[in-house]
């Protein structure tokens, strides 16, 4: 689902998504969003193990990630430190670990654009102070 759809099936205004950019937060909704979304999208011939099986991969997945991230973040800090903050380098890393080049296929253009939520012409990239400390932000776009 394109982000535009999900932030309307979660009544996510773009108010919200304005106010959410301005703190550099990502948007969040309330318990009361994500049910009625998901309410909205349960059709007929769905079933409640479905919902459960869907529901548990993704909470096993953010687990994952918040382990790998809080072990990880000093190792990360680091690297972009010796980076310098630069796009190609920190491409670099991730063409390592992107399944396209693992597959003998380059990374799509744009790709690290994407993954580090930077403009289309940054060149560097910074690190955000915690509670972000994880997420790197735009720093140049020259």
């Amino acid at each position: 689902m394109p982000p535009q759809v999900i932030m309307q099936v979660l009544q996510i205004s773009e108010d919200d998504m304005k106010a959410a950019a301005a703190e550099q937060k990502p948007p969040t909704c309330t318990l009361d969003q994500f049910v009625n979304a998901v309410v909205s999208s349960v059709d007929e011939g769905d079933s409640v193990d479905n919902y459960k099986t869907v529901l548990a991969e993704h909470i096993n997945r953010m687990e994952v990630a918040e382990k790998v991230i809080t072990e990880l973040t000093p190792k990360m800090k680091q690297f972009h430190e010796k980076a310098g903050g630069e796009l190609p380098k920190i491409e670099a890393l991730f063409v390592d670990m992107a399944p396209e080049p693992q597959k003998g296929k380059p990374m799509p253009p744009g790709m690290i654009n994407a993954l580090l939520r930077v403009p289309k012409d940054a060149a560097t990239c910074s690190v955000l102070p915690p509670p972000y400390a994880s997420v790197l932000i735009p720093s140049s776009t020259t």
